[in-house]
């Protein structure tokens, strides 16, 4: 029987999630947190757990007064969601119109180019050159009546870049000009220490969305944010579910708002686990490249195969290969602290020595 529907979601492909679990695994692959929360603070926080926050709707209010306190901003220029993902698909489904052009990083995190198909938009891609520089000229120069949305992952993953504020003033400053919303994801916001947030005060259409799954560890909680202009986020509230996130996702956030040095504290492990395992992999004469954010890439060489194939037998979880042309042949891992890393190095070595 053929069901009425939009005819160009036939075009969208979607891959079925894992079966597999990703509990007791080494998870190098999606740049979540590797090391646990901490003993008193986890004890803390389950004692905070009650029935009520199973059995009754969520309380989500109180949550964007705390968010707004940590930020500095009013409740009225935040929307919560459900991870940075779906704040994404909020500005999807606010600003773009069936055949409109969406100006993209290519590649870039997998889900705008599916929001694109799925909402019927034409992609304008903007690539990295050779240096995996992003060509920020073309990407202004793409800027016109017909864009209704650009989208700036801000690092980006996989690459790792970051583009800084200027080269961001001046995508905001064309898109103004024709009232163009400009949304910078910062995922990875605290590992990378800048960010476009003063920008806020001179622009009105520029959107920052960020989640609590990177830094903050939450990642199996699905909760982030977008913060804008008073008039753009009441724009976007108008798109959110009846409660945007769940209590328990709600509980945890506030938490790790309140514990903030947890999360200072694993920023740092993290960051010196990036600098100690980039100076072993470099004795061992392998090429790295750096990020700004907890993932570095890694050429292996004649060895990838082997060292692929003895981290699935260890249960670490790997991507095989960095999605940008001319850098297919490196492979991307997050980084953790250096306890975490020294398992990592231990692997590797194995292959080679």
């Amino acid at each position: 029987m053929e069901i009425k529907h939009k005819k160009w979601v036939d075009t969208v492909h979607r891959v079925r999630g894992e079966i597999e679990t990703r509990l007791d695994m080494v998870r190098l692959d999606k740049n979540e947190r590797v090391t646990h929360l901490g003993d008193e603070f986890w004890n803390n926080l389950l004692s905070k757990i009650r029935q009520e926050h199973i059995l009754a709707y969520p309380g989500v209010e109180s949550f964007y007064s705390k968010l707004a306190n940590f930020l500095g901003v009013s409740t009225e220029n935040l929307v919560v969601t459900a991870g940075a993902d779906f704040a994404i698909k909020n500005a999807f489904e606010l600003f773009v119109n069936p055949g409109d052009e969406v100006i993209i990083i290519e590649p870039t995190f997998a889900m705008v180019g599916v929001y694109c198909n799925l909402y019927n938009a034409k992609k304008i891609k903007i690539s990295y050159d050779s240096n995996l520089e992003l060509e920020v000229d073309k990407l202004i120069g793409a800027i016109g009546e017909s864009v209704s949305l650009i989208i700036i992952a801000n690092p980006n993953s996989p690459t790792g870049t970051y583009i800084n504020n200027d080269a961001i003033g001046y995508i905001l400053e064309k898109a103004k000009r024709y009232s163009i919303p400009v949304l910078v994801d910062e995922a990875y916001w605290g590992f990378c220490p800048h960010t476009a947030f003063d920008l806020l005060k001179s622009y009105e259409n520029l959107i920052i969305v960020r989640t609590f799954s990177k830094t903050a560890g939450l990642a199996g909680m699905r909760i982030g944010y977008a913060v804008s202009s008073k008039r753009i986020t009441w724009l976007m509230y108008k798109f959110k579910q009846m409660y945007e996130v769940n209590s328990i996702a709600v509980l945890f956030a506030s938490e790790i708002l309140d514990n903030w040095q947890v999360v200072e504290e694993y920023i740092d492990n993290t960051e010196k686990g990036k600098r100690w395992l980039l100076q072993e992999l470099e004795n061992v004469s392998f090429k790295t490249i750096d990020t700004k954010t907890n993932f570095i890439h890694v050429d292996f060489g004649e060895y990838k195969d082997n060292i692929l194939r003895l981290f699935e037998e260890k249960n670490i979880l790997i991507r095989g290969f960095l999605n940008a042309k001319g850098y297919e042949n490196y492979t991307s891992l997050t980084i953790g602290p250096i306890p975490e890393m020294e398992n990592v190095i231990n692997c590797i070595k194995g292959c080679i020595l």
